[in-house]
């Protein structure tokens, strides 16, 4: 099965390690640019996941390639973040990453229920800079509602980065055949996915 699965800002492999060795695993800002990523997807496949960030960069940059995919899921995907976070508190995380950055991104992957201490790499600091700035920016307008047959989106009820606001307005913009609300916060859990591929 060919799967390519677009991670959110700061992930790291080792959150979804059956995934990095099975799917090719993308990191938006340190392993791709957004506006890079239609061209990467245009061979297709079996399965498209992208969650939070990687699934905002999907909505916004490769709708026009979902049809080449059998199946495509969204985790905690966003039209803009700051429909969840206010622009300023995207400004202090920025102050925290140039003033504590393990903190910080420890403190984010604690925010999205992560179990795992994942190491804080240093020389990836301007890339996450990149991300937050692209966050801050970044928005999806349109008409909608657009039906994607193949789409479903995946919700945590207990996210704390995207709120439910943030995917209610994803769902007047595009309409997925199916929508599964689970109990478990902005980190889906590994095999809940793995579920979902089989």
């Amino acid at each position: 099965m060919k799967i390519t699965f677009v991670a959110g800002w700061a992930s790291d492999p080792a959150q979804y390690p059956e995934l990095a060795k099975s799917a090719r695993f993308l990191i938006p800002f340190s392993g791709f640019r957004p506006e890079e990523l239609p061209s990467m997807l245009e061979s297709g496949g079996d399965v498209l996941m992208g969650w939070s960030t990687g699934a905002h960069i999907l909505l916004k940059e490769c709708p026009h390639l979902f049809d080449r995919f059998k199946k495509v899921i969204l985790v905690a995907p966003f039209l803009a973040f700051t429909h969840s976070f206010p622009e300023r508190l995207v400004r202090g995380m920025i102050s925290s990453l140039d003033e504590d950055p393990a903190k910080m991104i420890a403190s984010f992957h604690s925010n999205c229920g992560e179990t795992l201490e994942l190491p804080y790499d240093p020389s990836g600091a301007d890339h996450l800079r990149a991300g937050l700035e692209y966050l801050i920016s970044s928005s999806i307008d349109g008409e909608g509602p657009i039906e994607i047959e193949n789409l479903t989106i995946i919700y945590g009820s207990r996210d704390k980065i995207v709120r439910r606001k943030a995917i209610n307005r994803v769902m007047e913009f595009v309409r997925p055949a199916e929508v599964i609300d689970l109990d478990c916060g902005h980190k889906v859990p590994e095999n809940e996915l793995l579920g979902l591929l089989k």
